[in-house]
């Protein structure tokens, strides 16, 4: 799946009634579209949109918020360095990209995931008193 393929309508609710960039971030961070573009996209492929997007000027909320979103995505990742990358692109029509990037940049913690399954049955194993008692084997499930 591709960056551009993901619905931001949320997010750009979210950009029309933010006043400050780190409200927009805080908010972006909530938003499970943006997690789901980080975990459905490679960096490089974020990277590689994000510069195709800057190098216009928006034309609807969606487009003015596509880039901010995208850096958010990238900070969900486990390692900095495309967020390095990031930072380096000029996006002079996004008046809050530079101030962004470098509040990801300062807040961004090293996090690796990993689904930990469970078995949902327990066994212990039996259990006899004395010579005439039953043998008990416990299950939980």
């Amino acid at each position: 799946m591709n960056p551009q393929d993901f619905d931001l309508t949320q997010a750009s609710r979210v950009y029309g009634i933010a006043n400050t960039p780190p409200f927009l971030v805080r908010k972006l961070q909530a938003d499970p579209t943006v997690r789901a573009i980080s975990d459905s996209c490679g960096g490089e492929q974020i990277i590689e949109q994000l510069q195709r997007i800057v190098a216009a000027e928006p034309t609807d909320a969606t487009e003015a918020v596509r880039p901010y979103v995208y850096l958010v995505a990238l900070w969900f990742k486990p390692e900095i360095n495309h967020l390095r990358e990031a930072a380096k692109i000029q996006a002079p029509n996004y008046r809050w990209f530079g101030w962004i990037t470098e509040l990801l940049m300062e807040t961004f913690s090293p996090v690796h995931q990993q689904l930990v399954e469970v078995p949902m049955q327990v066994t212990a194993p039996s259990v006899t008193v004395g010579l005439s008692a039953p043998t008990i084997v416990i299950y939980e499930g």
